[in-house]
């Protein structure tokens, strides 16, 4: 089964207004890092107080796409939360015709 990054709501799928200070890592210390920030996964974003965004992204996770986790952590960065997510999941069926892998291509 083919592996995604959830595409984030259209609404935070825009220009981050601040700096971004992106850092690409080894799968192993992107985990570490974002564990360091209380978040259990291969990518992860963070706004400091002088209102960067911080994104760190693997180089070699399971997703190919370096963009498609990029669109997803700048996406936190604008606001968003997994809390909106169920509303975004990819859609795929014989009847829609959508492709649920085209947020990572």
């Amino acid at each position: 089964m083919p592996l995604f990054v959830l595409e984030p709501p259209a609404q935070y799928v825009r220009h981050y207004s601040g700096p971004v200070i992106e850092r690409v890592l080894p799968l192993s210390e992107a985990r570490k890092a974002c564990a360091g920030r209380g978040v259990h996964a291969d990518a992860c974003a963070w706004t400091s107080s002088n209102g960067a965004c911080h994104l760190v992204i693997p180089s070699n996770g399971p997703v190919r796409s370096r963009a498609a986790y990029r669109r997803h952590e700048l996406a936190h960065c604008n606001g968003w939360d997994h809390a909106h997510a169920a509303a975004s999941a990819p859609q795929a069926g014989p009847a829609s015709g959508d492709d649920p892998l085209k947020a990572i291509r």
